[in-house]
C-alpha cells in the first residue's frame, strides 16, 4: 500500500514512532488500529503473534501491558537523572 502524507505529518508520525520505539510502519499500524479501534477493527491476537508464550494461559490485559510498560519508562528515566 502507498499513502502520500504531507512531510509535516510525516515529521510527527516519525518523532512519535522514535518516541515509542517503532518502526515509522509499525507507528502508522498502531495510530490506526487505534483510530478504528471503536469499529473492533483489530481482532483477538493469537498465540503464534507472541511466539506461543501464552499458548493456553490468560493473556494480559492491553491495560496490564501498559502498566509495565509506564512502570518500565519511570524507571528508566529515574536512571538517567
Amino acid at each position: 500500500m502507498t499513502v502520500r502524507i504531507p512531510e509535516p505529518l510525516k515529521k510527527q508520525i516519525e518523532a512519535r514512532a522514535e518516541r515509542e520505539h517503532r518502526s515509522l510502519s509499525a507507528q502508522v499500524e498502531h495510530e490506526l488500529a487505534r483510530l478504528f479501534s471503536t469499529e473492533q477493527v483489530r481482532g483477538p491476537l493469537k498465540a503464534s503473534r507472541l511466539l506461543g508464550r501464552y499458548a493456553g494461559k490468560r493473556m494480559p490485559t492491553t491495560k496490564e501491558l501498559r502498566g509495565v510498560r509506564e512502570a518500565l519508562w519511570s524507571r528508566l528515566a529515574d536512571d538517567v537523572e
